[in-house]
């Protein structure tokens, strides 16, 4: 495959899904699709441009609901964004599909535009000789997570922006993430020579490449909830990180999945005790937190935690606001509990909005100057400028403002021994100086809602007011779902997407929370009627799929969906299906850590009565 080196930087900055996907089973013909392409890129020399500079204008994607498309709008790229007639045009016009994927709070994918999507002479030759597509990661899913799996296998990496090149049936058949200008017109240039000269090569290559599932074998279930956990024990040990917390690697991601699943455990050996109040010690205290505004960015680029990459996802919120409690409850850690007051208030001022009665979905890692943290970070002369002097001269002390800052833009602040307080509150952002995704997706939510029920049980002392918002949160997303849910609603509560398998799940998930916290019986037919349409909408024979209606060709079906920074969707919706569990034992035996999510799967309070 035509791969190209990134930098250092670059790589940090890349979403590392499973160490195990270099040592995947690969299918026969991605492998000659890959041997395929590195031979031609090899062999072809860069093509020179003819065509003139356009000048800029507004795409399909101007005013677009969702902010991430919506500032490619005047891109002069002539954006489409994704929708089935995609593939039909393609076909007719016999054009290859540059299809990319991010999301608004994405640092890379501001800086992929800036340097190449704003710039004319790449405009003008992916017009020439693509049809470009566009597609909200977080809006699109299903086509993102078939990107991000095809990218992972037929590069070895994967992130965001994620691009993947497709023959004009829609067969992926390269991909790669951030280039700065030179290399991507290099890449681009090189991919159309490519398909100049060999269309029906890279069609049979990219066709053999998609591997097909299995045929579903009848099984009884073996694995059994105490050998998924030992067997989660056993790799977590090797995995974990027993001197700075989290797991072994090059950067710290949260890996909420795990944390929960490692806490949960009844009989948990003091080993993974000890280890996840060491995770959960660092990164409330380090600079995972946002000691100034709340909240918890998505992760840090280093492994002791302590450079963050400032984007803030309110599914980051919700699953360790979650954990905190439930940890500050279990080992009478007020510090806990006082983190997770700190994030729900950060949720609560920063995402919330009144005109949807629901969270907003992140805010973006750079400011409005486009620059990566700056609303975080803070000069020396700011700090002067901010602060009493008292103050700053314990500031100054504390972070060593003689010294160089570690960021271009200044400091990171963390607690000071004395004055914090007042540190604290001047230098707090107001919310609306942070660029934010304003849509608000219907999934998260409901993870927010499992988030508030878990509050209202460790904290007696809000809890009054906790319920009250739990209440307003159930009853909005009961609204939601009663009939064709969308994936969000924008920013002046205008329906966005479809819902899709995640939604369903969290949703669920989160109203029989409050039902079993609060006893509304009246609540029930819901419950089971999401239940039911989740099938009815998701499964088929060869499994759960994201969407109800796959747009790309090779996307199946799939029994077990991996944890990312999510919990799997199908590990809420297999609830006591033990079936279902059988079709995808052998998956979570192998690699349990993967599939955290599963390990309640067997003894969860299922809706309905099951015979299987």
């Amino acid at each position: 495959m035509m791969t190209f080196l990134l930098t250092q930087r670059q790589k940090t900055h890349q979403t590392n899904r499973r160490n195990r996907i270099n040592n995947a089973q690969e299918p026969p013909g991605l492998v000659v699709l890959r041997a395929f392409l590195f031979f031609f890129s090899c062999l072809l020399f860069p093509l020179s441009l003819f065509a003139q500079p356009e000048s800029a204008s507004k795409n399909a994607l101007d005013q677009h609901a969702s902010p991430y498309l919506a500032m490619h709008g005047q891109d002069p790229v002539n954006w489409q964004p994704w929708q089935p007639s995609v593939l039909k045009t393609a076909q007719q016009n016999n054009q290859l599909i540059f299809l990319s994927s991010g999301y608004f709070s994405c640092h890379w994918c501001h800086v992929m535009q800036q340097e190449n999507y704003q710039d004319t002479t790449v405009a003008t030759y992916l017009n020439q000789h693509f049809l470009s597509v566009k597609i909200d990661r977080e809006l699109s899913p299903d086509i993102d997570q078939y990107l991000i799996q095809f990218a992972q296998k037929a590069a070895g990496h994967a992130g965001w922006p994620q691009h993947v090149i497709l023959t004009p049936d829609g067969l992926p058949f390269f991909a790669f993430v951030y280039q700065p200008k030179a290399q991507l017109l290099t890449t681009l240039k090189r991919v159309v020579a490519l398909w100049k000269s060999s269309p029906d090569q890279v069609r049979q290559a990219a066709l053999k490449a998609i591997s097909k599932p299995d045929p579903v074998q009848t099984q009884p279930l073996r694995l059994t909830q105490h050998d998924f956990i030992q067997r989660f024990n056993q790799q977590l040990s090797y995995q974990a990180d027993e001197l700075s917390g989290g797991l072994k690697a090059s950067n710290k991601f949260p890996n909420a999945a795990i944390l929960q699943t490692a806490f949960d455990q009844k009989n948990r050996p003091d080993m993974i005790s000890d280890w996840l109040q060491l995770t959960l010690d660092q990164m409330q205290s380090q600079h995972l937190f946002d000691h100034v505004n709340g909240g918890f960015y998505r992760y840090t680029i280093d492994p002791e935690w302590q450079t963050p990459h400032f984007e803030k996802m309110l599914y980051t919120q919700a699953l360790l606001a979650k954990l905190y409690y439930q940890a500050g409850n279990e080992w009478q850690r007020k510090d806990y509990i006082e983190t997770a007051r700190q994030t729900l208030k950060y949720a609560e001022t920063h995402l919330w909005n009144p005109k949807t009665q629901l969270f907003r979905g992140s805010q973006s890692a750079i400011d409005q100057n486009n620059i990566e943290g700056g609303n975080y970070l803070l000069t020396k002369e700011a700090l002067k400028k901010k602060l009493p002097p008292d103050a700053y001269e314990q500031v100054r002390t504390e972070w060593q403002l003689d010294q160089p800052a570690p960021y271009d833009a200044g400091w990171h602040p963390k607690p000071t021994r004395q004055f914090w307080p007042i540190i604290q509150a001047r230098l707090q952002s107001h919310p609306d100086t942070i660029p934010t995704d304003t849509k608000s997706i219907l999934g998260w939510n409901g993870l927010m809602l499992s988030t508030y029920v878990t509050a209202y049980q460790s904290d007696p002392t809000h809890s009054k007011q906790i319920k009250q918002k739990a209440q307003r949160l159930a009853q909005r997303l009961v609204q939601a779902f009663q009939a064709d849910p969308p994936r969000a609603f924008s920013l002046e509560n205008k329906p966005m997407g479809k819902a899709n398998i995640q939604d369903y799940a969290f949703v669920l998930q989160g109203l029989k929370d409050w039902q079993a916290m609060t006893k509304q019986r009246s609540i029930q037919t819901t419950l089971l009627k999401l239940q039911q349409q989740a099938e009815t909408i998701f499964l088929s024979s060869q499994g759960w799929h994201y969407s109800d209606a796959p747009p790309l060709p090779g996307q199946h079906g799939i029994w077990a969906m991996e944890d990312d920074a999510l919990p799997s969707p199908t590990a809420i919706l297999d609830c006591g299906n033990s079936a279902h569990l059988a079709h995808s034992q052998n998956e979570l035996q192998r690699y349990p850590l993967a599939y955290a999510s599963y390990a309640t799967a067997w003894n969860c309070h299922s809706l309905t009565e099951r015979t299987d």
